[in-house]
C-alpha cells in the first residue's frame, strides 16, 4: 500500500505546484497592474504640476509685460510734459534760453577740448 500512497502524494504535490504556479502568475499580473496604475498616477500628477507651473509663469510674464508697458507710458508722458515745460519756458524768456544754451555749449566745449 505504500505505492498508492506515494502516487497519491505525488499527484497532490503536482496539483499543489500547479495551483502555486497559477497563484504566482496572478500575483505577477496584479503587481504589473499596480505598477501601471501607479505609473499613470505619477505621470498624471507630474503633468498637472507642469500645467500649473506653466500657467503661473504665463501669468507672471503677463504681469511683468503689463508693468513694463505702464512704466513706458508713464515715461513717455513725463518726457512730453518736460518737453512742454521747456518749450513754455523758452517762449516766456527767449533771451534767458539763448544765454543758457550758450553757457551749456561753453561748458561742453571746455570738457571735451583736448589737452595739447
Amino acid at each position: 500500500m505504500a505505492e498508492p500512497s506515494a502516487q497519491e502524494d505525488f499527484a497532490k504535490l503536482t496539483s499543489d505546484l500547479a495551483t502555486l504556479r497559477a497563484d504566482v502568475a496572478k500575483l505577477a499580473e496584479t503587481l504589473a497592474a499596480m505598477a501601471r496604475n501607479e505609473s499613470e498616477a505619477v505621470s498624471s500628477a507630474v503633468r498637472e504640476r507642469v500645467r500649473t507651473r506653466a500657467k503661473q509663469a504665463s501669468a507672471t510674464a503677463t504681469g511683468l509685460f503689463d508693468e513694463g508697458a505702464a512704466a513706458l507710458d508713464d515715461a513717455k508722458a513725463r518726457a512730453q510734459s518736460l518737453g512742454n515745460d521747456v518749450t513754455a519756458a523758452i517762449e516766456r524768456n527767449p533771451l534767458g534760453a539763448v544765454a543758457a544754451a550758450l553757457g551749456i555749449g561753453f561748458l561742453v566745449g571746455l570738457l571735451t577740448r583736448g589737452r595739447d
